[in-house]
């Protein structure tokens, strides 16, 4: 059979197929991150931005006590978050794979349509329900747990802890799911065969085979609520706000986009710094393990 020339595949035929999709990820993604980036080694005088290279918005973010306790304050909430999203969120996914196949279709239906309610709208809700004459205080005086309505339920960094974490589970649960929905079932059923215990197989067979999915859950949760500035505006109060206010503040009110810019790529490499930091100690305790195991099996 003869191949026409036609038939042939092209060489350039696959960088058509990704070219679009290329360029729109320049202009969408990549150009603005670096047109900011840009502007944090500028400086600003009166309302003009002047075109002056300098090191002095990351130095003065990175030596302001203001600034830095803003940013660490942000990573511990986004660290709180991520931790408790992948605790919760585990043993829920585990239960839709394993115990409620049944039930798995319409718990993924619950899931996605919180994700359509208005962001603003639950706010408000959470705002209602954690108000001195809100739900929550009402249980605690009824159950004889508090005296009077308690203030750190609302403005306060608990407030938004628990807000974020409402909001963002749906999120967190996908990529768990995901990591035990493609699960190969005869492992498991191989280990147990081999006289492993339910704790033993899930210890040292399930959660390490999903570890990746818990590991892209836990980035993508810590990500997304470092850098949140809504909910603190709403339930932060004075000890609630985080490093997005600031920013937003900076490129609005301010208008000072050069320090603005600095704030956010410093902020960017803490975060960074922080889950390399995260990523080499998982690695040196799964090497430990990892060897202790085949000393032990040997």
């Amino acid at each position: 059979m003869v191949t026409s020339q036609t038939d042939r595949p092209s060489i350039l035929s696959p960088w058509l197929r990704v070219g679009p999709l290329t360029i729109m990820m320049v202009i969408f993604f990549v150009a603005p991150i670096g047109i900011f980036f840009v502007y944090s080694f500028w400086t600003k005088e009166g309302w003009d931005i002047v075109r002056q290279w300098t090191f002095e918005n990351y130095i003065y973010v990175l030596t302001s006590p203001v600034y830095t306790k803003l940013i660490f304050r942000s990573l511990g909430v986004g660290l709180r978050i991520a931790i408790l999203s992948v605790i919760i969120v585990y043993p829920l996914a585990y239960t839709m794979v394993f115990k409620f196949e049944k039930y798995r279709d319409l718990i993924l239906f619950l899931l996605a349509i919180s994700l359509f309610s208005n962001y603003l709208v639950r706010i408000y809700a959470w705002r209602a329900i954690l108000s001195s004459n809100g739900l929550v205080n009402w249980l605690l005086m009824s159950a004889g747990l508090a005296d009077g309505p308690q203030p750190y339920l609302l403005y306060s960094q608990w407030g938004v802890i628990l807000i974020l974490l409402n909001v963002y589970l749906p999120f967190a649960t996908l990529p768990i799911y995901s990591a035990l929905l493609n699960l190969d079932r005869d492992v498991i059923a191989a280990a147990a065969d081999l006289g492993a215990s339910p704790l033993r197989v899930f210890a040292e067979v399930t959660l390490p085979l999903t570890m990746p999915g818990v590991i892209v859950s836990f980035v993508f949760i810590f990500l997304l609520t470092s850098g949140d500035f809504v909910t603190p505006v709403f339930v932060g109060g004075k000890e609630g706000m985080m490093i997005g206010n600031a920013v937003a503040e900076q490129f609005g009110a301010l208008a000072n986009w050069p320090l603005g810019s600095a704030m956010v790529f410093s902020t960017v490499l803490i975060i960074g710094l922080l889950l390399g930091l995260i990523f080499l100690v998982y690695r040196i305790v799964q090497n430990v393990i990892n060897r202790k195991r085949y000393d032990l099996y040997r």
